[in-house]
């Protein structure tokens, strides 16, 4: 309910940006408010024409942007090859026909007599094939495409995918790995290993990399994300899923090529008639197509798809407070020589490999022997799980081979934090999502130079995914007693990223609000509230008006104004403007632990101190505030129910968000606001009528004692003020 409260509310904000919106809410005229939230969430770029805070890279011309930055490879001197086509056709020793060189290249050279050389005898040029690309036959789903050098830089590859393509930064790359034929797999674990993999990709925001064809493994996976889509509401969004695949073994190819762009390019699955080639599978939405200037030859993709999932790995991604670097995880379904030698590359780099055990070949020979000793892991042994596994291909194992596999898999189980093998069914393990999670927690799980495990990334982690569940099976255990301190700088993390069930988590272990809540914290929480809410607005708005030149940093006296304009005259200031001297800070212990939203750092936040005073009546009240304001439903009603008074808390926020609904014109947010203001003044009336039946004479006490909280009002001033008539009309007030 909550999440798709929430997407319904992104997709008004973006309509405002259309011109939908409520005219009066732009604030190009306020002028720079210094220390206001910028958001980078994908979301949010269309909204800072709006709110004009920092710089964005505007949105080139996708049809000169690609052809200026991004090249192909061409063979610019044909020399005959002695081998021929498929088709009978003299080619060159790049593999390409007479007629599919350039013109230049077939005529009499400067490198004539020479041998061909791809060094010398291939060359850049602007690519001619990209653009959106529709599968003929199969719906009307559109994905991206690019050709693209096999040289070109790994950084460009990632602007083009985020900038250009916008794609959200991932918060974990899965890269898939396996046979490239197609191959059987219990029905029960094909369905568990497509479940799974859709699941954690789209919990946690993931990047799944596969080699974009439609057979083998990357059919698996193309099938996976397909059954999502047809299973799935429109608001779910889609699994990215990236094929990084060689050009020149891509059948029907010619029908990608438009030097202006392809808008859409329209291209057929003709498995047919493919040959020695392949063809691209439909259900991808992106697809990275690597060229060398060669024809016919595989594998032309690996060096530059390794070089970009480990550069993609490296970024740092913030998001709602925690960064991290980005996760990578290989996952691997049955496989060949080549397959082999991708996990042992993985593991050798620190990259922490799942394999799916009963998916067949190289996947089921490791996970046979993952759990032995090395002692144990002999010739032999290797030998005979060949021959059980690899059958007719087994007769082709020279001795020399199976020693050279051997020392390899020895070298992969050597390194069993980085291994991690899913038997479907088997030690409590029920889905492949758990499984991939598990394994990156594990290979996380570094030590300090006391020998304590590295809990503060593992947790940071499990917040980035949105995986609570995996916090409390795997974080919050027995093992690691958490103080509440160490928890803070996470908690501000999960409140400004709207993790409701993270909050709760922490509050159940140990984190009490009195302490939680400083004014520098509370300070912090409005800087960084979402630019698109009505309240980020009237704050910009605020401050603008302030005679100061440049406009002051925002203060809580700021956020206490707003505040009274909603509550109503009748209340008094929640945040009086401090004198210099009375401002607090708190003294804490701060946790080794690197968070960050807007560059800021969390952990600065609990780093400044002189001496703990209270600066507030009510934390419960300030956070509640924070999150009706924000219009986060599941969130307000965990610090709710914390409140001592509740009655007042829960009339103030249906007072709050009716105020607020008379100033927001997108239909949606409206409807939100209006709900959850009748579901508070519902909520107050519960506790009345409580109340009431225990004890009438002092539940009409509550009703006009003042709350001190609330700006020195009552129970009974707010109903009215809210025009809450049916708390009014209860029959214990009348």
């Amino acid at each position: 309910m909550e999440l798709a409260m929430l997407r319904r509310r992104d997709g008004a904000g973006s309509r405002q940006e259309d011109g939908f919106g409520v005219q009066p809410r732009r604030v190009a005229d306020l002028g720079m408010v210094p220390n206001l939230r910028q958001s980078s969430s994908s979301l949010c770029r269309s909204r800072r024409s709006q709110y004009p805070f920092g710089t964005c890279e505007k949105q080139g011309n996708l049809s000169s942007w690609i052809p200026e930055n991004i090249k192909k490879k061409e063979c610019v001197y044909f020399v005959e090859s002695s081998k021929l086509s498929d088709a009978g056709k003299v080619v060159c020793e790049c593999g390409y026909t007479r007629e599919q060189h350039l013109e230049e290249a077939t005529r009499p050279h400067a490198f004539q007599g020479k041998e061909w050389d791809p060094k010398k005898h291939v060359q850049e040029m602007p690519t001619d094939a990209f653009g959106d690309i529709v599968f003929t036959g199969l719906g009307q789903k559109v994905g991206k495409y690019v050709r693209l050098s096999q040289d070109t830089p790994s950084s460009l590859i990632y602007h083009l995918m985020t900038q250009h393509w916008g794609l959200d930064v991932p918060n974990l790359l899965i890269s898939v790995t396996g046979g490239a034929k197609d191959f059987n797999m219990k029905p029960r674990l094909k369905s568990v290993f497509r479940r799974g993999l859709v699941k954690v990709a789209q919990t946690t925001g993931a990047w799944i990399i596969t080699g974009g064809s439609h057979t083998g493994v990357m059919k698996q996976v193309g099938e996976a994300a397909r059954d999502f889509s047809l299973s799935s509401s429109y608001n779910d969004g889609e699994v990215v899923t990236i094929g990084v695949a060689t050009w020149g073994t891509l059948h029907k190819r010619e029908s990608l090529i438009h030097p202006a762009g392809g808008f859409p390019a329209e291209y057929v699955m003709d498995e047919d008639g493919q040959g020695h080639l392949t063809c691209l599978d439909s259900n991808h939405s992106h697809f990275i197509l690597v060229d060398d200037g060669t024809h016919g030859r595989y594998g032309v993709e690996i060096p530059l798809r390794t070089k970009l999932e480990k550069f993609i790995s490296e970024q740092t991604k913030e998001r709602g407070g925690v960064a991290i670097k980005i996760p990578i995880v290989c996952v691997v379904l049955e496989g060949g020589p080549g397959t082999l030698h991708t996990i042992y590359n993985a593991i050798t780099n620190g990259t922490p490999c799942v394999i799916v055990e009963g998916s067949g070949r190289v996947a089921d020979v490791i996970a046979q022997v993952a759990s032995l000793p090395i002692s144990e892991i002999t010739i032999s042994l290797i030998q005979q799980k060949l021959g059980l596994f690899f059958q007719e291909m087994f007769e082709t194992f020279t001795e020399s081979r199976i020693v050279e596999w051997t020392k390899k898999i020895q070298d992969i189980v050597r390194r069993r934090q980085l291994l991690t093998v899913f038997r479907e069914g088997k030690d409590g393990q029920q889905d492949v999502d758990v499984a991939i999670l598990q394994a990156l927690l594990k290979a996380s799980r570094s030590h300090d130079r006391f020998g304590h495990e590295n809990w503060d990334h593992q947790l940071k982690l499990a917040v980035a995914w949105n995986r609570v569940d995996i916090a409390r099976s795997e974080i919050f255990t027995d093992e690691r007693q958490w103080k509440p301190s160490e928890l803070y700088p996470t908690m501000t993390a999960a409140l400004i990223a709207n993790k409701p069930e993270f909050v709760k988590l922490f509050l159940e272990n140990g984190v009490r609000l009195k302490e939680f809540v400083t004014w520098d914290t509370l300070l912090y929480l409005y800087e960084n509230l979402e630019p698109a809410c009505l309240f980020h607005y009237k704050l910009h708005k605020v401050l603008a008006e302030e005679p100061e030149r440049p406009a002051p940093r925002l203060q809580m006296h700021h956020v206490a104004q707003v505040l009274r304009e909603l509550l109503g005259d009748s209340t008094q200031p929640l945040y009086p403007r401090p004198r210099s001297s009375d401002r607090p800070r708190l003294l804490l212990p701060v946790p080794n632990i690197k968070l960050n939203v807007q560059g800021v750092s969390l952990r600065s936040l609990y780093k400044r101190s002189s001496g703990h005073v209270a600066f507030t009546v009510d934390p419960v009240r300030d956070l509640l505030i924070w999150a009706i304001i924000q219009n986060r439903r599941e969130l307000a009603e965990i610090i709710w129910a914390q409140s001592q008074d509740c009655i007042a808390a829960a009339l103030a926020c249906s007072k709050i968000l009716k105020e607020l609904s008379k100033e927001e014109e997108d239909t949606d947010s409206l409807e939100e606001m209006l709900m959850l203001a009748d579901e508070y003044e519902q909520r107050a009336i519960g506790v009345f009528t409580e109340c009431y039946r225990k004890d009438e004479e002092r539940a009409q006490k509550l009703l006009v004692r003042v709350s001190e909280a609330w700006g020195k009002t009552t129970c009974l001033q707010l109903a009215l003020e809210a025009k809450d008539m049916k708390f009014v009309s209860h029959g214990g007030i009348q």
